[in-house]
């Protein structure tokens, strides 16, 4: 890193204590070791003297836009995996995007539902997510804006059973039924409720008492 160990250490605000662990995990000067421990072990330093030409100006802001400003699609398409070096050919595979976890969010502002296995997904997106709202006594929605302890409301769903299980420290949980909507048929026996959730008027029913007393 600059043939100077001292001024990499500086520009990359590194402590003796990571210098001390990247050393310690094998890095040596010229390896191909970008990350340790997600910290960077080096840079480029680019020296510009009287016998530099234009020509290596160019060569080093060709070579800035290539590998920083276009996106990584765009450097994939043009990387030839055959020539890379052996330590190098499982970069990258690495750096291409993974989704590695999917959460759906049963209630506004509650706690989230990690999906673990296959989900329905429905016009609106997945099945269940953010089917629920709390709303006050006027129907105006309650946010984690105003309301943080809402994240600590965790919704579990069971869709075996037809329920949702609502779960809070130090509480006992409630259950909810999944089919509320389609089992209160009749509309002129429902309590449906009206309320507004980002300027938009919507209506929805009520999941009766107990949850509410709950809540």
């Amino acid at each position: 890193c600059f043939c100077n160990p001292g001024a990499c250490q500086w520009f990359l605000k590194l402590s003796n204590s990571d210098i001390r662990k990247q050393y310690d995990s094998g890095h040596i000067c010229s390896d191909y070791n970008d990350l340790i421990e997600g910290l960077p072990t080096g840079a480029i330093r680019v020296s510009f003297g009287y016998m530099t030409t234009k020509q290596d100006v160019d060569k080093i802001i060709c070579m800035i836009k290539e590998c920083y400003l276009t996106s990584p699609e765009e450097r994939f398409l043009r990387m030839d995996i055959s020539k890379l070096p052996n330590s190098l050919k499982h970069i990258p595979e690495r750096i291409k995007p993974q989704l590695k976890e999917i959460c759906i969010y049963p209630i506004k502002s509650c706690g989230a539902i990690k999906i673990t296995g296959s989900w329905p997904l429905t016009t609106t997106g997945f099945l269940y997510d953010r089917n629920w709202m709390i709303v006050d006594a006027s129907g105006m929605a309650k946010t984690q804006k105003h309301l943080a302890r809402l994240c600590l409301v965790k919704p579990v769903i069971n869709r075996q059973n037809g329920t949702m299980e609502l779960t809070f420290t130090g509480m006992k949980s409630i259950y909810v039924s999944l089919e509320i909507a389609k089992e209160k048929t009749d509309l002129l026996n429902t309590s449906v409720c009206q309320s507004k959730v980002c300027d938009d008027l919507v209506s929805g029913y009520d999941c009766g008492d107990g949850v509410a007393n709950w809540l």
